[in-house]
């Protein structure tokens, strides 16, 4: 996940309405009902710490073989 995307924010109101003047301007965007799904924001951000749990573990896993390698 690229760290520089701007999250979701469900809780941003002037983004939803934002969102719903594009709707009423472009025809082709009427179909997406989900934009102010607040389950899209909780799904992202368990995403983003998916990413940073493993990255963590990752971490220590390097650590650990290269300690053992120090021993070694």
């Amino acid at each position: 996940m690229d760290k520089n995307q701007p999250f979701f924010d469900p809780y941003n109101f002037s983004m939803q309405n934002q969102m719903a003047q594009q709707n009423q301007i472009d025809p082709a965007l009427n179909g997406i009902d989900n934009i102010g799904n607040p389950m899209m924001y909780y799904e992202q951000q368990y995403m983003y710490y998916r990413y940073l749990t493993q990255m963590l573990e990752y971490k220590i896993k390097l650590k650990e073989y290269e300690n053992l390698n120090k021993q070694n």
